[in-house]
């Protein structure tokens, strides 16, 4: 698939496979690897919706204890370009789709 194909309105959450954690991701880092993991869960909960969301609803619907270091590496996202933050609000952007590509299931 083409980066032109990779979009919100192209990908759903439950395209990708995430039954096992993205080992081998580009991050190579667990920590970031588990949070971009959690959010695509948190999508396909949301009715497989990419999710928009502010840090204390990322806190809520983990099915862990999340610590401050996941807001950090939030933001860090939104460094990179894979989150953007707009007045307390958090979005997946495209990128973030196209960064974890490797990771789409070929049969959906």
């Amino acid at each position: 698939m083409s980066e032109q194909t990779l979009t919100k309105q192209t990908i759903r959450p439950k395209n990708f496979e995430v039954k096992e954690h993205l080992w081998d991701s580009p991050f190579q880092n667990c920590e970031r690897e588990i949070i971009a993991r959690n959010l695509i869960l948190i999508s396909q909960w949301n009715n497989n919706e990419w999710l928009t969301f502010t840090w204390e609803e990322y806190q809520k619907r983990c099915k862990h204890n999340v610590g401050i270091g996941e807001k950090y590496i939030l933001d860090e996202f939104v460094l990179r370009g894979l989150l953007t933050f707009h007045e307390g609000v958090y979005t997946i952007e495209d990128y973030f789709i196209w960064y974890l590509s490797k990771f789409i299931s070929k049969k959906n």
